[in-house]
């Protein structure tokens, strides 16, 4: 099976044959529709809220990241403490750490903005690291590295087919790595030995810290506090910052990385989102969440980043517990459901000129940008939905305010002058991405470079 942009293949799959794409020798069900996807995964949650555990993701250590981890007692568990300290009323308290860090973010720009590449990989992990375990971690520290390496190792993992011997012969991981066809082993066990030198590294550093008195508070040295030791709790708050920073060093990365892209292509969307925001915040000051509500084509833009460019095209695969039928056709027990977000959010029956970034769509819709964060299909659907979608979807809309508000992005020229033309090319993995490439980035006056600098002097109390 094709792993080379197989959301686009899907698609081409989906109008060929229907809504439901059925592969008999696999036992999948490939979904294009938006419709068919809540249908199924949320109105049917209660039996299609399992995850496929293939023999690859087990040894690679899937079973540590709650969003791999199947349907069961110890999910739930899990999911409970982490629903608790992300639900939408519960993140206030991460709003100090997700400002400090966006207007690093911004100073970074200004001082370095060949590297913008690198400073966007930086703030999103940045804002984890601090919130979550209290710690500054810039993105050459040895565990923000490891994060971003194991990530993208497990998320090769999550492709289907990109491991095929051991999917056929599953027997084949009691071998040892030297056999031959047996390489996959040396992946998995790298894998696995990086994600539980990450869970134990960080969380013994947030006890230390607490313990010395070293930094401030942090969400996980807390919940450790209240945990006295009991061993499933600590288990379950390890689970809860393993799966965050591994989010954090892709997903935000990758829709910041979309917005930064989409401003150099479309400076006519940038101009209006920098009208906007000097039309209701002003000049004299950055943007904060609580101008969210008065700045609807800044939200546009966000949706419409989020929309065109879902950092998971292929979201996780839903896995059915029991045997299900749906408009005359039976779906089987045991079908892994790949829910094809790339597709359903460029479906021209639902989308106007869908391959195309346009944020007016948003705003001429009956109920405007501002709807439930249920509608932004790149977080996911029903049980299985992103937990830490509230504060992602902050922490990259002020990231976009933060920018619009004080930088103009652009193409970069050469020694000629002459713009150089962006290839637009995304990766092509798991995790979707901008490959890189040369943009110009510049204070737009004056007086938004000192904005950007006095954030250094005023920085929120975490």
């Amino acid at each position: 099976m094709p792993t080379h942009d197989a959301w686009v293949e899907y698609r081409n799959w989906g109008r060929e044959y229907g809504e439901l794409v059925y592969i008999h020798d696999r036992n999948i069900l490939i979904i294009n529709n938006s419709r068919v996807a809540i249908d199924l995964l949320e109105k049917r949650s209660r039996i299609y809220s399992d995850r496929q555990m293939t023999p690859m993701m087990k040894i690679c250590g899937a079973e540590l990241i709650l969003s791999l981890v199947r349907y069961s007692e110890r999910w739930r568990r899990d999911r409970k403490l982490f629903q608790q300290n992300f639900r939408q009323a519960a993140i206030k308290r991460f709003h100090p750490a997700q400002y400090n860090k966006i207007h690093e973010f911004l100073r970074e720009l200004i001082t370095t903005p060949d590297n913008f590449m690198r400073h966007t990989m930086a703030v999103s992990q940045r804002i984890i690291f601090s919130a979550l375990y209290g710690l500054d971690v810039s993105p050459e520290d040895p565990l923000a590295v490891k994060a971003v390496r194991t990530l993208h190792t497990m998320g090769g993992t999550l492709i289907i087919g990109a491991f095929p011997v051991i999917e056929r012969f599953p027997w084949m991981r009691f071998l040892p790595s030297w056999f031959p066809g047996c390489g996959f082993k040396r992946i998995a066990d790298h894998c696995i030995k990086e994600i539980q030198e990450l869970d134990n590294a960080l969380f013994d550093l947030a006890i230390d810290n607490l313990n010395t008195g070293s930094s401030g508070t942090s969400l996980i040295a807390e919940l450790a506090a209240k945990s006295e030791g009991r061993l499933a709790e600590i288990e379950a708050i390890k689970t809860m910052g393993t799966i965050s920073f591994l989010a954090a060093a892709d997903t935000t990365m990758s829709s910041i990385s979309s917005f930064m892209l989409a401003m150099t292509l479309h400076p006519d969307a940038q101009t209006k989102g920098q009208e906007e925001i000097d039309r209701i915040v002003g000049k004299d000051r950055l943007p904060t969440l609580e101008d969210r509500p008065s700045l609807p084509y800044i939200e546009a833009i966000y949706r419409e980043v989020m929309r065109l460019h879902p950092p998971g095209p292929l979201g996780i695969a839903h896995r059915l517990i029991e045997d299900d039928f749906y408009h005359g056709y039976y779906i089987p027990k045991g079908c892994v459901v790949v829910p094809n977000i790339w597709a359903m959010n460029r479906d021209g029956d639902v989308y106007l000129r869908p391959d195309e970034f346009l944020p007016e769509r948003f705003l001429e819709t009956p109920s405007g940008p501002f709807t439930s964060i249920n509608d932004i299909h790149a977080f996911g659907f029903g049980r299985r939905v992103c937990v830490g979608r509230h504060m992602a979807d902050e922490s990259v809309w002020l990231a976009i305010a933060s920018v619009l508000a004080t930088l103009t992005l652009g193409k970069a020229k050469d020694e000629e002058g002459n713009e150089i033309e962006i290839s637009e090319e995304y990766t092509d993995s798991f995790f979707r991405y901008p490959k890189p490439y040369r943009c110009s980035i510049a204070p737009r006056t004056l007086n938004a470079e000192k904005l950007i600098l006095a954030t250094a002097l005023n920085a929120y109390q975490i």
